[in-house]
């Protein structure tokens, strides 16, 4: 498309595709742009794009981009603080990784946030952001004594797969060793879909991780977090992303001077 071809594409030598993160840096005034702006003048130029396809890639970046990590990190940040033995781990390795880096964490300290991401990954798997998926079926599917035709809407919730019990024994336990490499052999990769999975995974699940990374991080190494008494039972709702009624409570007091500096 015409409206890409002023992007400067860096791409970072990595060993492993799983790694391999793309850079995209735009001159300052296409950054600067509302991406309603951007959307927009890409359907004046082309006659794939309709008014309903607008809302839906505005709906998409929304929900997308931002309220699904910062529920992400909320879920995370609530179960640490109920899980002390937890946190005083992921603590251990924030310290010990971005202690004595700068405000903003390298790309190389983050990937060493393995702990970290476990706990992430759990959260996920108890609370993921989007609890229900729709699907339109583009053939015929069999499954069981029935077939469900094409052009039939499917519903897949998460919330309930990531706690079949033999897949995830004891499955309302928190507990991010679930996800040590050795303990996810065998796993059935749809097993886990907190980001969906297959030709329509999430696009940005990746930098999804990375930020969820930073921002528990940035947080953790400057704030110890704590549940509220009488706050520290959730009553979960069901919406676009998964939401507690009632808000979730939780009380952050700054960490001692030393682990600061």
């Amino acid at each position: 498309m015409d409206e890409f071809e002023d992007l400067e594409v860096t791409v970072p030598e990595t060993k492993s595709d799983d790694s391999c993160l793309y850079f995209l840096a735009l001159d300052l005034s296409q950054r600067r742009r509302p991406l309603v702006d951007r959307i927009i003048e890409i359907a004046d130029q082309s006659n794939n794009f309709n008014d309903e396809d607008i809302i839906q890639e505005v709906c998409t970046f929304m929900l997308a981009g931002q309220e699904s990590v910062a529920t992400a990190v909320t879920f995370t940040l609530f179960l640490l603080a109920k899980h002390p033995d937890v946190l005083s781990r992921v603590l251990d390795e924030v310290d010990a990784v971005l202690g004595e880096l700068p405000d903003v964490p390298t790309l190389g300290a983050l990937r060493k946030l393995c702990y970290t991401e476990q706990c992430i990954k759990e959260a996920l798997r108890l609370y993921p952001s989007v609890p229900i998926v729709a699907r339109t079926l583009s053939e015929d599917v069999p499954m069981g004594k029935v077939t469900l035709p094409k052009g039939c809407q499917v519903i897949i919730t998460p919330y309930a797969t990531h706690r079949i019990p033999h897949i995830y024994p004891d499955p309302e336990k928190f507990d991010p060793d679930r996800f040590l490499p050795e303990n996810m052999r065998g796993i059935h990769p749809y097993a886990y879909i907190p980001f969906s999975a297959g030709p329509r995974i999430c696009i940005g699940y990746k930098f999804a991780m990375l930020e969820m990374k930073m921002l528990l991080g940035e947080i953790l190494r400057k704030y110890h977090v704590t549940t509220i008494p009488g706050k520290e039972e959730l009553r979960i709702k069901y919406r676009i992303t998964i939401r507690a009624s009632g808000g979730v409570w939780l009380q952050f007091t700054p960490r001692a001077a030393q682990v600061l500096q």
